[in-house]
Parts: C-alpha cells; structure tokens; sequence
C-alpha cells in the first residue's frame, strides 16, 4: 500500500526556502493548473493593500529581507564573495572594475539599486502634513526627514582601520565628457512661500519661513556624553586636489549680479569670529597648529564699526556708514614704495621710502589747494637771533613746486 499523503494543511513546514520549491497554482482565469517556483512567485509585481497602521503590534504588515537585495541592474550582480567573479554582469561593477580601485559598491552593499535607464535610482520623500496627524498612528510627531543614514563609529581598538560615513558619494567623470558638468550633490532649496519673516544672521540662524541650503549643527540633539566636534567643512586631496575651495556664482547672492553696484553677504560671522592662517611648523609633533595669521572684528555696536572696501585703483579704509577715512592708492608701475613701520627703543615710529629700481627716493606730504601742513613739535628759542651758520646744514623740501633749504641748528646754537 502506497504512503498516504497528509491532510492538505498538515504538510510539514520547511524552517526556511531556498526559492527552488515548486508550488502548485491556477492560472488567472482559474480554469487550469500551473506550477511555479517560490522564488518566481517572490519575484512577481507584490500588490498589497495598506493597513492604515504603522506597527506590527497594531495591525501593519511589515515584509523582511533579512540577508540582501539587489535592484535593478543590480539585480544582475551575482553576490558572490569573489568580487572579481561578481562584477562582471551591473554595469556600475563593470565601470569600477576598469579603474584602479576596483569594483567595490556592490560587494559590500546590503542593499543596492542600480537604475537600468539613466533614471533616479532611488527616490525617498516626506512631508510634514501627514507629520501633523502621525501621533494617531505612531504615538509621538516625527521629522520630517526624506533621507536620514548614520554611520557608528563603536570600534574602540587601537590602531584600527574602520571608519564610519554616514553619507558617502562619488560623481564620475570619465574620459571625453565635456559638454556638461558632473555633480557630486546638489542641493536645491525650493522656495514657494515668499521671504522669510526676519533674517538670518549669526545670532538668530533660524528665522520663520526660512529655507536653507545646507546646516551643519553638532550633538544630534542629545542631552548628555556629546563633545565639540572638530570641524563643519575639511577639503582634503584624495589624492587629487580642488582647483578652487569655495565659489559663489555671480548671480547666486540676492543682492547683486556681480557687475551692478549692489550688496550681497557670502559670509557672515559673529563678533570674535576669525579667518586664519596656519604656519607648517611642526609643534610637538604636530604640524600646522601654529596660527601665522588671522583677521578679526572686535566691534560692539555698529555706530562704532568700520568697513575696507577695494574699489578700481584704491582701497577704502572708512566708518561703517561708508565715510573714507583714509585711502591706499594704486598705480600701474610703481618703482617705490611706502613702508609704515612701528618704532622700538629708540627709533622712531615712521614712514619709510623703500626705493625700487629708477625709482624715487622723495617722501610727499600734499595737503589738499589752501590747506597747510601742520607739525606738533617743541619750539625753543623763541626771539632768539638766527645763527649765522647751520651746524646741522639744510633740509631739503619742495613746496608747489619749488625747492627750498631749512637751516638746521644744533641745540647749542640755539642754547637748548
């Protein structure tokens, strides 16, 4: 007698699939018999209906993939361990494999989408109107957050080579694409909603109805164990260099186009806040944390602030209203220059000639038509009778264009 067959719902359970387990089904019309594999079923378009619920516990269906799945392209890619064996099928696999440093994005991605038609390959979005009515559901008022990754940095071995990225990304350009440029990330701020009210600045940052690029904030909002971290922005080579660190396009400031006579802030800084340069001396072992240089402001209040502006052939030096207060002048060949020096012990502070090749060794004081230059020295001798002779000799001076001799006494001539 032949092995009866179990009850149709009392076959055993397999503890897990391998995707080769046939099952038998009827076809859409519901007239005949097919059979299919688990993995062809797995694989066919999934249509479910939702739940209106967000938790397991409450009523959701939540589908897991516990090892790893590939999209698209990325479908192609084998997964073998031997990534040399696994890259030859995607084409992002294939393209890294031809460079120096291999077709590493797939081997160790838990998760991979490789788009097949020049289309975005993932595509993630949020809004904060189903935000306002998430409590219902979720029981707290979520960001709304499109893309949110973290990368851990928990290997407390030392030395070590892990690194944790939150985010990392690479725009390729390869040889003979030279009509349009290549973007590593751009970011757009989409404004529907007018000015914002207020503005920002160093001490309010965040105004209503603002929209921002990009802000760096340090800490994640936690409470408790957090430090300072080290910088907002490094530029580093790897091993190739940045041909320019930081460029704002002619237009990109709302308040100029680069060629009118208009305003526009592309950087804004707190009182105290500085720009620096370092010096390569190597300090302890360390090298650059010598500061050599670094530019400042100090200033309290506006009515006591000050301003530099570079303007065709002059650099202004003037109140923060725009008031010159004094100016340096340019020229087209200059052979000499002037040279403002401190003093120190018993030299004078003072202006100095430093003449260049053919050029002049004359120190000019103009006094604007009808003005006076005018010197605060001691005077003695007054009433005295001049010396017929000048122990000191003469100075020489120009005045509107003629020269002439100042005697110069010696204290004894004069008695003091």
């Amino acid at each position: 007698m032949g092995k009866i067959m179990p009850v149709f719902n009392r076959y055993p359970k397999l503890e897990a699939l391998t995707g080769n387990e046939v099952l038998v089904l009827a076809d859409a019309s519901g007239q005949h018999t097919v059979t299919a594999t688990a993995s062809q079923i797995a694989g066919a378009p999934a249509v479910s209906t939702p739940t209106g619920s967000f938790y397991e516990d409450k009523g959701a269906k939540i589908s897991r993939f516990a090892d790893r799945v590939l999209i698209g392209d990325a479908a192609s890619n084998p997964g073998l361990s031997d990534r040399d064996a696994a890259s030859k099928k995607d084409w992002l696999s294939r393209t890294m494999g031809e460079t120096s440093i291999g077709p590493w994005a797939l081997q160790d991605a838990q998760c991979a989408s490789v788009a097949q038609f020049g289309n975005s390959a993932f595509v993630a979005a949020s809004r904060t109107s189903d935000a306002k009515t998430a409590p219902a559901t979720l029981g707290f008022q979520p960001s709304s957050i499109g893309v949110a990754s973290w990368g851990v940095a928990d290997d407390t071995s030392t030395p070590t080579t892990t690194t944790a990225y939150a985010y990392y990304g690479e725009a390729w350009r390869l040889a003979g694409v030279n009509y349009q440029p290549t973007f590593v990330m751009e970011l757009e701020a989409v404004n529907f909603g007018g000015l914002a009210i207020g503005q920002s600045n160093p001490y309010a940052p965040n105004v209503g109805g603002g929209v921002y690029g990009i802000q760096l904030g340090v800490g994640g909002g936690q409470t408790d164990g957090t430090s300072d971290a080290a910088a907002g922005m490094v530029f580093v080579s790897n091993p190739n260099s940045w041909q320019t660190g930081i460029v704002f396009g002619a237009t990109s400031l709302s308040g100029t186009d680069g060629t009118d006579d208009g305003y526009a802030s592309a950087l804004s800084l707190a009182r105290n806040h500085a720009m620096e340069w370092h010096t390569p001396e190597v300090v302890s072992g360390a090298v650059g944390s010598n500061v050599g240089a670094f530019v400042r402001s100090t200033v309290t209040e506006r009515a006591k602030g000050v301003r530099q502006d570079f303007v065709d052939n002059e650099i202004l030096f003037s109140n923060i209203e725009g008031h010159t207060l004094f100016s340096v002048g340019s020229i087209a060949a200059p052979n000499n220059a002037l040279q403002v020096q401190a003093g120190a012990g018993s030299q004078a502070a003072g202006l100095y000639v430093q003449q260049g090749a053919n050029g002049s060794a004359n120190l000019g004081l103009f006094p604007a038509e009808g003005g006076e230059l005018q010197i605060s020295s001691p005077v003695s001798g007054e009433g005295m009778t001049l010396p017929t002779t000048a122990d000191g000799g003469f100075l020489h001076i120009n005045i509107n264009g003629s020269d002439y001799r100042i005697p110069l006494m010696s204290p004894a001539q004069v008695g003091s």
